[in-house]
């Protein structure tokens, strides 16, 4: 691997912020330092030549030229005795002064100590240097960061977009080993094949069992229907109606099986342009008749039946087989299911109302979840809405579930470009 990049790139990076550094020192003390310390010595030579004398023969003269002197340069001068007192008024903050000089008078010897002012030009320059190394800093974090992030966040940004693309549904692939990030990338790979490799064999063994089944399922439910019209006991009756009874809780099991193996399935969209009055006919002939002899009326309306939409046929079958078994299911004598399919600007609205119990409203935003169960009245289940959702999706749509005397259902699919219902 090569995990050294990224340290060579630091090392160079704060080799390269080091000399910026140095240079910035250097040309600060050359432009700025330098030339205070030469006005410090100009002035140091002119103020004890023309200024201020080594000796006077009173200390008023002395303060006199002091005070003069402190003037003229806008300096802040303090004398002190021989006891450190001092015997100005200035009140001095700063311990260090620029200069020093011991001044004697006919009676005594005073240390003269002369300070720039707070506005001074070297205390400008130490500021500046401060707020330089600041911005140095700063640009050297920049550069080093803008240096190093090819190496530091691309592996992360391909990591974070290999889970994104198998989240949806997307095959991550192994990368070249350059560093540790491409490393935890291709351990990830690894994991998501194995992943993919086990889902396969559960896919195949549920399959295998569910094929298994059906075959002796259907003949039961098949015999079980046919001894419905004999002339049975009172005793044999009964058994019979159990027998038929937990077949068909088998069947609703083996119906889950099939939704789970397709929602593991590659899907892909056949999309056929029809008419809405066609599909108002399917729904009709799947399950009015079936329904009603159920004591469940179904109902099938719309206002737009020379409409057109582009579906994927088999899909549409699916979505409308899950919603109306998860409506029946629920349902009661006088139970009710009612279709309605109506024009919403550039889709298709479609409307699956039943008068069941519904559905908790702190629940019913999950009821497109996979594998979703409620413990109340209506317990929905399985993958059947949560297949409904997807499909719909991949049609382009969207779903959406409230209470309204029952559950309702509603979707919207696009309408098809440059059809119209006439």
């Amino acid at each position: 691997m090569k995990n050294k990049r990224l340290e060579k790139r630091f090392i160079i990076a704060v080799f390269i912020g080091s000399i910026a550094n140095v240079i910035t020192l250097v040309l600060w003390v050359t432009f700025r330092i330098n030339p205070i310390i030469t006005k410090v010595e100009n002035i140091k030579k002119d103020i004890f030549n023309n200024e201020i004398r080594l000796e006077y023969n009173s200390f008023a003269n002395l303060q006199k030229d002091i005070d003069k002197t402190a003037k003229k340069y806008k300096l802040i001068i303090n004398i002190e005795d021989i006891n450190g007192k001092i015997l100005t008024n200035n009140n001095i903050k700063i311990d260090l002064p620029l200069i020093t000089k011991m001044i004697k008078t006919n009676n005594s010897t005073y240390l003269i100590k002369i300070y720039f002012n707070k506005n001074s030009n070297i205390l400008r320059a130490i500021l500046e240097l401060i707020i330089v190394q600041i911005v140095v800093v700063i640009i050297i974090l920049i550069i080093t960061f803008i240096y190093t992030k090819e190496i530091v966040l691309k592996p992360i940004n391909l990591l974070i977009e290999d889970i994104r693309n198998y989240k949806m549904g997307k095959k991550t692939k192994s990368r070249k080993l350059n560093n540790e990030f491409d490393l935890i990338a291709s351990e990830f790979s690894n994991l998501t094949k194995r992943i993919e490799e086990e889902k396969k064999e559960q896919t195949r063994i549920i399959a295998s069992i569910s094929h298994d089944i059906k075959t002796p399922l259907t003949s039961i439910i098949g015999y079980s229907s046919l001894l419905k019209d004999q002339n049975l006991n009172e005793e044999a009756r009964k058994y019979n109606e159990r027998i038929n009874e937990k077949a068909l809780n088998i069947k609703e099991i083996l119906l889950s099986f099939d939704d789970y193996l397709l929602n593991q399935e590659e899907l892909k969209l056949n999309l056929t342009l029809i008419q809405i009055k066609d599909i108002v006919s399917e729904l009709n002939n799947d399950y009015k008749i079936e329904l009603e002899n159920n004591n469940i009326a179904f109902k099938v309306t719309t206002k737009i039946p020379l409409e057109y939409i582009n579906v994927d046929v088999l899909k549409m079958k699916r979505i409308f087989s899950n919603m109306i078994s998860n409506s029946a299911r629920y349902l009661k004598n006088k139970g009710e299911i009612l279709i309605d399919i109506r024009d919403n600007k550039n889709n298709i609205l479609f409307i699956v109302k039943d008068n069941g119990p519904g559905v908790r409203e702190d629940l019913i935003g999950k009821i497109f979840d996979p594998l979703f169960t409620t413990d109340n009245s209506r317990k929905i289940s399985g993958l059947g809405l949560s297949i409904c959702k997807e499909f719909v999706e991949m049609q382009g749509g969207s779903i959406k579930a409230y209470n309204d005397n029952g559950l309702t259902i509603e979707f919207l699919l696009p309408k098809p470009k440059g059809k119209n219902c006439k």
